[in-house]
């Protein structure tokens, strides 16, 4: 009988995980101004590493990954190139950038029903110039741990696109993608 008890709350414990995944990530109107603003420049993201500790745990209602299972480094990558490619900008014959994460955190509880992504990530072209930009974005979270951690996984797109808006309005962007 105790191993039966022991056996339920095993598999109860273990159903209840999940795994919280974003939505695809978007362009966003204002990265496209922003990126069709820059004449004479194109780019490409190579590659995004990640020399931050990411816990994807959430609330012990299961990880928080990138969607069709990519890496977060990846996810922010991928989201570069496809804003470049709307733009007009992306060349995978021009200007090869590489990225760092540098920061990466989220919370789902804070105020107990809001939450937080913070990403911080710096890119590189191969002449040695570089850009760096950090964001803290807020959104509303909820109160039980199912809704909280779906809510924080979707924040991640949106967060990621304010990352990248910093990045953009950047001058040193500007010329990091027309000097390589």
């Amino acid at each position: 009988m105790r191993n039966l008890i022991l056996a339920a709350v095993i598999m109860a414990s273990l159903s209840a995980c999940s795994t919280m995944t974003p939505a695809r990530y978007s362009p966003s109107a204002d990265n496209q101004v922003a990126l069709r603003s820059i004449s004479d420049g194109a780019a490409h993201v190579v590659q995004i590493v990640s020399s931050a500790d990411y816990s994807a745990s959430c609330r012990m209602a299961g990880p928080i990954q990138a969607s069709d299972g990519m890496t977060i480094p990846q996810f922010v990558q991928k989201a570069i190139n496809d804003e470049l490619k709307m733009a007009g900008i992306y060349s995978e014959q021009r200007n090869p950038l590489s990225g760092e994460i540098t920061k990466i955190a989220f919370s789902s509880t804070a105020g107990l029903t809001n939450g937080w992504w913070n990403i911080a990530l710096t890119l590189k072209g191969s002449s040695g110039q570089s850009v760096s930009a950090e964001v803290t974005y807020n959104f509303k979270s909820g109160f039980d741990a199912m809704t909280a951690c779906n809510q924080t996984a979707q924040a991640l797109g949106p967060a990621v696109q304010d990352l990248i808006k910093q990045l953009v309005s950047d001058p040193r962007f500007t010329d990091l993608i027309r000097s390589n």
